[in-house]
């Protein structure tokens, strides 16, 4: 069966909405098609159910956050549709939202699917045709531009197609990385897809009664032969397989890229403001003055009850020990130990339980004014299947909204030139 539609966007998620919406805004008739059964999947489990929609900061202030070459991509799309847009755009639809004191916006009421339920409406208004469960097969190119896309039995024609497909992370909201396969096909060069803000496997093995244990506001570290490589600081949070949380997901694409070059090790340090002097005064002055209390009581005071007995083993103090009679090496080496304390060597970063990818369609082979792809006429390329990976923190979303916008509006100004 034979199908013509002037512009294809395929991928509902968070860029292939706004580009299908962009487009269809400037009169273009647009077919989104996705294969799920809803649109927006991994919007929905962004934010923890809750979805980080973006980052209030400026849209140079975001671009800081990037890598440069990222940054550089990225800044024509940033400015053509900032934060402050997305944000008017989801307001006007219904859902108001709020920031946090680290510049993080969500919706008040807590809800993702309010958030999808708003960007569907708009798409919706605007005219959209949406496809779903549209398992996508491959793109037809004929003499270096885009001629249709294959469905099944069905094949598409059209001569502008946006590519909008997502990573290969959490695969089961369809994520599957076939984005990819279809831009190397069409001859792009795909950077090698590595995990990023994805939880982190250590070994030895972390006690399981460790689950669920946050440290809170200190430092994570990334090591590789003996030198630190990078640091965060934020939470991190243990897992049945490891750790998670903030600092660890930011850190994970760092670790993952190390282990190409060999061990890398993670160290926490549990009071980044203060040196290793200000923490032994510290300590000291708190055993001073409780001088009858066993040194496992005093750091409890302090610290997640479970770990204390580890930290205090590792330091090799006993923790029975009483606070007048712990003397200065032990003391030395317990604030040794939380300055610079090593949670395992990393085993493994799973790409698939990342909340984004590395890696992906080289940003050499497409136009950041456009999203115009430089080797195949009418074919434009946005979001996560872009070799770009921001931090936590609304980033990524903000950068798959900034880039679908941009590449919607080439494409459909690109159709309305065509048939004028």
């Amino acid at each position: 069966m034979l199908v013509r539609f002037p512009l294809v966007v395929v991928g509902g998620g968070a860029a292939g909405m706004l580009a299908a919406w962009k487009a269809a805004s400037l009169g273009a008739r647009v077919l989104l098609l996705e294969r799920n059964k809803k649109l927006g999947i991994k919007l929905l489990i962004s934010g923890g159910g809750k979805c980080n929609i973006t980052h209030s900061g400026s849209a140079e202030e975001i671009l800081t956050a990037f890598e440069r070459r990222e940054a550089r991509f990225l800044k024509p799309s940033l400015y053509e549709f900032s934060p402050v847009e997305i944000v008017t755009m989801i307001e006007n639809g219904g859902v108001k939202t709020y920031t946090r004191d680290n510049g993080r916006v969500f919706p008040v009421s807590g809800r993702a699917d309010d958030v999808v339920t708003a960007l569907s409406a708009e798409l919706q208004r605007s005219g959209v045709k949406i496809g779903l469960c549209a398992r996508v097969e491959s793109l037809n190119v004929s003499d270096h531009q885009i001629s249709g896309v294959v469905i099944g039995r069905e094949n598409i024609q059209t001569r502008h197609l946006v590519l909008a497909t997502g990573g290969a992370s959490y695969p089961k909201t369809g994520t599957t990385g076939d984005g990819f396969a279809w831009a190397a096909a069409t001859g792009h060069t795909i950077v090698p897809v590595r995990a990023a803000l994805a939880p982190i496997t250590v070994s030895p093995r972390l006690p399981l009664d460790w689950k669920g244990v946050a440290l809170r506001d200190g430092c994570l570290s990334v090591y590789s032969n003996r030198s630190k490589l990078t640091e965060w600081r934020d939470d991190i949070l243990f897992t049945h397989e490891g750790i998670s949380g903030p600092a660890a997901l930011e850190l994970s694409r760092s670790a993952a890229e190390a282990m190409n070059h060999g061990s890398v090790e993670l160290r926490f340090d549990f009071f980044p403001t203060m040196d290793f002097q200000e923490v032994d005064e510290r300590i000291n002055q708190v055993v001073l003055a409780q001088r009858g209390k066993m040194i496992i009581s005093i750091l409890e005071a302090w610290l997640p009850n479970r770990i204390v007995p580890r930290l205090l083993q590792e330091a090799r103090v006993d923790s029975t020990k009483r606070g007048h009679v712990l003397t200065r090496d032990e003391r030395r080496s317990i604030v040794r130990i939380l300055k610079s304390w090593s949670l395992g060597t990393v085993s493994r970063i799973d790409i698939e339980r990342g909340e984004v990818t590395a890696g992906g369609v080289s940003l050499d082979e497409i136009d950041p004014r456009s999203m115009r792809s430089r080797k195949i006429r009418g074919l434009y390329i946005c979001g996560e299947v872009l070799d770009i990976a921001g931090p936590v923190g609304g980033y990524n979303l903000q950068a798959a909204f900034s880039t679908g916008v941009t590449a919607g509006k080439a494409a459909g100004n690109d159709w309305l030139s065509e048939s004028a």
